[in-house]
């Protein structure tokens, strides 16, 4: 296949999948059209390289108000692009173990680079950590973003980032103690082993309020312990034995 014929084909494509998509008054069509007419093939060449790679260059569509694409126009379109829209979705479980969705799934391919730097950088996480609630001990306010949204905790979840929910879920977000045996590793040795930071359920703060609450509103509960008890009150019922 030619260059020529290749830049067809990615024109005809475009077009068609734009056709699909587009409102009744079809001006996403002609709007192609028009740039497809003014481009060279250099130009056209260079444009088709980059589809899909930078946001400058990727395919998009103005809606009109109150002309959204309608779920019929989305399906169509990817039928044509042979893209499911469901699938069977594996996701890791906390035990380690692969699961299977019972039925497939509505999916979405959307970019993974929030994730990928997190991973790599963790650059979009503050690093204050000193804003907490004194309830709780969770971070808050302009510290609340020290801690990670549900999605991302799935995504590190799913590829077994385990080291990294135990410091995000540790000393990064939740627990005095553990925040303070993590930064007098850090001052000591200029860095922190999360294999030598404290592992005592008790010490965890938010889980400790929730035990509490949950065995005051008479709900059985073994976050910390089976026995129905409050850390504190073990700890009280040690110190009369003595």
């Amino acid at each position: 296949m030619t260059q020529e014929e290749k830049l067809e084909k990615i024109k005809k494509m475009v077009l068609d999948v734009v056709k699909i998509l587009d409102n009744k008054k079809g001006l996403n069509v002609a709007r192609y059209e028009a740039f497809f007419a003014s481009q060279t093939p250099e130009q056209l060449a260079k444009w088709a390289s980059g589809i899909g790679t930078t946001i400058d260059s990727t395919i998009q569509l103005f809606e009109l108000p109150f002309e959204e694409c309608s779920i019929e126009q989305i399906k169509k379109a990817a039928d044509y692009l042979n893209l499911p829209l469901e699938e069977y979705v594996w996701f890791r479980d906390k035990d380690g173990g692969p699961i299977r969705t019972r039925y497939k799934v509505p999916v979405g391919y959307v970019t993974i680079k929030r994730l990928q730097q997190m991973l790599n950088k963790k650059n979009h996480i503050n690093t204050d950590a000193d804003k907490r609630a004194l309830k709780t001990g969770q971070v808050t306010g302009e510290s609340k973003v020290g801690s990670i949204i549900e999605a991302e905790a799935y995504g590190l979840l799913s590829v077994g980032a385990d080291d990294i929910m135990k410091e995000l879920y540790g000393p990064r977000s939740d627990g005095y103690d553990k925040k303070a045996d993590f930064y007098s590793q850090i001052a000591n040795n200029g860095y922190a082993d999360l294999s030598e930071l404290q592992t005592d359920l008790t010490k965890h703060t938010t889980l400790r309020t929730i035990d509490t609450y949950l065995l005051a509103s008479g709900i059985t509960t073994d976050l910390i312990s089976d026995n129905l008890k409050t850390p504190y009150t073990v700890q009280q019922e040690l110190k009369n034995k003595k």
